[in-house]
């Protein structure tokens, strides 16, 4: 009996041709090209099988690496749900950084010096985030918030992915970047220190110099597998070169270029796209039957990607039934949009089992997502939420201002605000009030001075009859009156012009907090909202059948019905994207904005909805340009069905039957359409843009 027949009759797994072929590949490189929804986790677990029964591999040379824990761990369950038993010894599933992670073990064996590994526990001496805290402060002169800091984290782990030597040609906003790299790179030397991304550096410089490390890999793990090969980064490249020797190169790489999609992480799709360069007679196997979706998401998600130019040339196909086009929907503003999904949502969990996400481009617009879902009764988990809202010291302004508004003795909540609100309120004055004492307000203490002048007493009268009005105020309005009339954002403005943050992210968040208080009636209910809310995100309803995610993290995952909201230019695929190809013709950043979006778009099983808000923060929005190339999909799908006999419905002359296609021209298509025996021509694609025709 052949092995595909032992695998469909012992182990229930009924491969295409196209699985069979990539399965059986036996010796040399491959790069299997994989869609979404394709069996790529099926292709690698039964290879790994057919290695093992079929050419009596052991398993113990066969290493299978991917590129986080939980991957790795899901599929070295299944592979043993499936195939327990078929070996002795254990196969084995990695993460690189694990795998990179041994390989410095037996560096510290042979040399007898062991390093400590930098923890993510912050009460740790050994955290990353404390030490780097430390270094910006004391270069810099200025602690560094929590956006800054991940984007640091961020950009030294680019620096080791890509490999790169010249720091000055790195581009970051992290003001004396690299002197703090130096620091931080001291730091770890002087004390014996490893973190995430050492692994994988320490791992590469082991194996280049020590051939007999490197020897003891290569002849243990004649066969390796990679999964999601599009997220290779630079290193990661160099080290599966070395691993995979300079004879066979049993090198099985599994990658879907479409779905390249952490190049702020380092990872490039460059090192798939030149494999039969980097790999002499390496055999290519496409996966492209999608088991996920409706046939009208892998039509239109298919044509979509081809906008982009930088691939490989495929074409995805399903046998599954043609049901619903993609949603386009616009709504007024965000708190209408929050509106509609929470309706949706509703609709869709009424069906029995069925699971719903909520994917976005940005973690911040979880946030009064999760308000406007709770509020209406609704349980969600949340992916791999990171969301530093809550702690951004804008945020924490806020807050304060609306804090003092409600106890004027709150000091805490003055001393961040005092030099914030163009009321002229010096750290003197701060601390002479401290040092007199005060029993109704703050205020009352600085007005105790009798050397102050008379205009400054009365501008802190004011101050003080201000915060009285400001605490009786309704929580939108109360915002509203600290942008205006405290002329909050103009501290603002200059803080971002001094240390080059953005200022129109840092305003974004403040939208966020105008749009949760719409719902509050008092400003002490919204601050206890605020933190209710904080307390959701942070232990969200496990097992509920929606998810909410950024769609980085979405990637591997498929819900029934998908909702991607906030689907405006300024989120996906932002400005800068937009910028770099209309001027400088630049189009790799917009590619991978546009792979994003499809990696979004796929996930959908059944029902996929794109919604965007007309105005977000006041502001104006214009939809996404991709929304634009769905209905360019969308439209040429409909065309492509165009047939006699078609039924249409014309808004002035009802419904009638498509009697001829005269004339097929590039652009537009000529049909002579039978209204009850009289015959109108009409330009099918102008009449179908303007809605006078529906099909």
């Amino acid at each position: 009996m052949g092995f595909f027949n032992i695998l469909e009759k012992n182990y229930k797994i009924n491969l295409n041709n196209q699985q069979k072929e990539a399965v059986t590949h036996t010796r040399g490189p491959a790069l299997v090209l994989a869609g979404p929804g394709s069996g790529k986790t099926t292709v690698i677990v039964s290879r790994t099988a057919y290695l093992i029964l079929e050419l009596k591999i052991k398993s113990e040379n066969i290493l299978t690496m991917t590129f986080n824990k939980a991957a790795a761990i899901e599929m070295e369950k299944r592979f043993n749900n499936i195939f327990s038993g078929i070996s002795d010894k254990k196969v084995h599933f990695s993460t690189f950084h694990s795998f990179c992670n041994s390989v410095v073990k037996d560096y510290e064996k042979m040399q007898g010096k062991y390093l400590s590994r930098i923890e993510g526990d912050e009460e740790s001496k050994n955290n990353k985030r404390l030490i780097l805290k430390e270094i910006y402060k004391n270069i810099n002169g200025s602690q560094i918030n929590d956006d800054e800091l991940e984007g640091l984290i961020n950009d030294i782990g680019v620096i080791k992915n890509k490999m790169i030597k010249n720091l000055q040609e790195f581009n970051t906003n992290i003001k004396n970047f690299s002197q703090i790299y130096k620091s931080y790179e001291s730091y770890k030397r002087e004390n014996l220190l490893m973190d995430f991304d050492d692994m994988l550096t320490f791992a590469y410089a082991i194996l280049q110099r020590y051939p007999n490390i490197l020897k003891r890999y290569t002849g243990k793990y004649t066969f390796i597998q990679v999964d999601e090969g599009q997220d290779l980064s630079k290193i990661q490249f160099e080290i599966l070169k070395l691993l995979v020797g300079s004879e066979e190169k049993n090198i099985f790489l599994v990658a879907d270029d479409d779905q390249s999609i952490y190049g702020f992480r380092g990872a490039e799709p460059e090192y798939i796209l030149s494999m039969e360069k980097q790999f002499n007679g390496c055999s290519f196997y496409y996966l492209s039957n999608n088991y996920r979706s409706t046939a009208n998401i892998v039509e239109i998600s298919s044509s979509f990607i081809k906008n982009n130019t930088e691939r490989y040339d495929k074409k995805h196909s399903t046998c599954n039934e043609y049901k619903h086009d993609p949603f386009i929907v616009k709504t007024k503003d965000q708190s209408v949009q929050y509106n509609f999904i929470v309706d949706k949502v509703k609709e869709h969990l009424r069906e029995n089992n069925s699971t719903v996400a909520l994917l976005y481009r940005n973690n911040i617009s979880s946030i009064p997502l999760a308000e406007a879902l709770d509020r209406n009764g609704i349980n969600f988990n949340v992916k791999q939420n990171k969301v530093f809202f809550f702690n951004h010291w804008v945020v924490q302004d806020i807050l304060a201002f609306l804090k003092f508004s409600q106890d004027q003795t709150d000091i805490d909540s003055f001393w961040r605000i005092y030099y914030k609100m163009n009321r002229y309120i010096s750290k003197a004055m701060l601390e002479y009030a401290l040092n007199v004492g005060y029993k109704n307000s703050i205020i009352d203490g600085i007005l105790k001075n009798n050397d102050l002048e008379t205009y400054r007493k009365m501008t802190l009268l004011n101050v003080k009859s201000e915060f009285k009005k400001l605490s009786k105020k309704k929580p939108f309005d109360a915002l509203n009156y600290i942008e205006k009339d405290f002329n909050y954002f103009e501290y603002v403005k200059d803080y971002c012009d001094d240390t080059g943050l953005f200022y129109d992210y840092i305003y974004s968040l403040f939208g966020v907090l105008k749009v949760m208080a719409l719902k509050c009636r008092k400003i002490t209910d919204y601050l206890q909202r605020i933190e209710e809310v904080k307390e959701l995100l942070e232990n969200p309803t496990s097992g509920a059948r929606l998810t909410m995610s950024t769609i980085h993290s979405s990637k591997g995952l498929e819900y029934d019905c998908v909702m991607m909201l906030d689907m405006v230019n300024s989120e996906l695929p932002g400005e800068s994207a937009i910028d770099l190809f209309k001027e400088e013709n630049k189009a790799e950043l917009l590619e991978e904005e546009r792979r994003l979006f499809y990696v979004g778009i796929t996930r959908a099983k059944e029902y996929l909805y794109l919604i965007y808000p007309n105005f977000r923060n006041g502001f104006r929005e214009e939809r996404t340009i991709f929304i634009d190339e769905i209905l360019d999909c969308i439209k040429m799908k409909s065309l492509n069905d165009i047939t006699e006999g078609m039924i249409v419905n014309h808004k002035h002359f009802g419904e009638g039957v498509i009697a001829a296609i005269l004339e097929e021209n590039k652009g537009s298509i000529i049909v002579e359409v039978d209204f009850n025996g009289i015959r109108r021509k009409f330009d099918l694609i102008m009449c179908l843009e303007k809605g006078i025709l529906k099909i």
